[in-house]
């Protein structure tokens, strides 16, 4: 089991409204999947530092709960599972896993600092 996170930006103070991407998610054993944007109509994230960039700048994150993770928890959970270990062996990447189980990798990629992207929608 996982969690997913989501960037809500555009939160309207009156009646609660707000628009929402889908960050990725965070599975037991596995370092951070990240959902990656290529649309026209909005910033493209291609990257860890462009989710960065994005979450920084604005708007709250959430969890598939509703919580709200504050902006720090949030980096510091990721750069955990992208260095941490699942006892004695290191995190899975989503990436390298898929690509050495023969899996079609034409949406997915992993940035310049070995973080594994998806342009698929996932939960």
């Amino acid at each position: 089991m996982g969690t997913n996170y989501y960037h809500r930006t555009n939160i309207c103070k009156c009646c609660n409204r707000y628009e929402e991407k889908h960050i990725g998610k965070s599975s037991a054993g596995w370092q951070f999947n990240f959902r990656g944007y290529d649309e026209q109509d909005m910033p493209r994230i291609r990257s860890y530092q462009d989710w960065i960039k994005a979450l920084s700048a604005e708007g709250k994150i959430f969890d598939e709960n509703n919580r709200e993770i504050p902006f720090y928890d949030f980096v510091k959970m990721v750069l955990e599972k992208q260095s941490g270990n699942f006892g004695e062996k290191p995190n899975l990447n989503h990436y390298d896993y898929c690509q050495k189980q023969g899996y079609n990798m034409s949406d997915d990629w992993k940035d310049d600092e070995g973080y594994s992207f998806t342009s698929k929608d996932f939960s």
